[in-house]
């Protein structure tokens, strides 16, 4: 789940909710890290043309075409918060998801570069390419220069794409029967592939597509009211 969502996002108050502050030095040090994590992945050819190409074509359709003749911007269009982030349960929820979608891989991609076991870090690293590429682009949708669909769009095209990837990484985990580092990185590989399935599984057609994006929607459309 995204931290952008977190932070523009519970509820649809009859009072419009202020805009979260700016954090633009953090968030560009974030997008630094994440564009390293996918640079560093590409040039070692841990990933496909397929997924690079991904990253970018989105990026042109999304910011380029998308926001310009599906949702443009209006001026008198509020930015309100999507989630509650003084949701306990909603911050269980997120860090979750930073340390199964993002931490897990890390140390299994490291450990598997350390041991020799490039089958496996290929089958797992076009996830962690997507995920990089979702944390780098994020906060350029929650901008000030986008409607507040733009931002969900984003996770949704991201999610979208990483579940065949993360599919590919269950079945590449479950068709092996002996890895480097012996049972413990067999089991373990299978466990961090299948749990991430579900997560994200449920982060797309659980939260983003049922609740997120109406909530979008509904904000963006909203300003239509208000000028009538």
């Amino acid at each position: 789940m995204s931290e952008e969502i977190r932070e523009h996002g519970g509820h649809t108050d009859p009072k419009p909710s202020p805009p979260p502050p700016k954090r633009g030095l953090i968030s560009r040090k974030r997008q630094l890290v994440f564009l390293s994590f996918m640079i560093l992945l590409a040039a070692k050819g841990l990933v496909g043309i397929g997924e690079v190409a991904f990253v970018i074509l989105s990026y042109i359709y999304l910011y380029e075409f998308i926001s310009r003749f599906a949702f443009p911007r209006k001026q008198n269009e509020q930015k309100r918060r999507l989630s509650n982030p003084k949701n306990k349960l909603f911050q269980a929820y997120f860090l979750a998801t930073a340390i199964i979608g993002l931490l897990f891989p890390i140390c299994y991609i490291g450990d598997g570069l350390y041991r020799g076991d490039i089958h496996g870090v290929r089958a797992a690293a076009p996830h962690l390419f997507l995920l990089s590429g979702q944390a780098f682009t994020e906060p350029i949708g929650f901008s000030d220069r986008f409607a507040t669909p733009i931002g969900i769009l984003g996770p949704v095209f991201y999610n979208a794409r990483r579940i065949f990837a993360l599919l590919d990484w269950v079945k590449a985990e479950f068709s092996d029967t002996q890895r480097p580092g012996g049972p413990v990185r067999l089991y373990g590989g299978r466990a961090i592939a299948s749990v991430n399935t579900v997560m994200w599984f449920y982060n797309l057609f659980g939260l983003l597509l049922p609740v997120f994006l109406p909530r979008s929607c509904e904000i963006y459309f909203s300003a239509d009211n208000k000028v009538d």
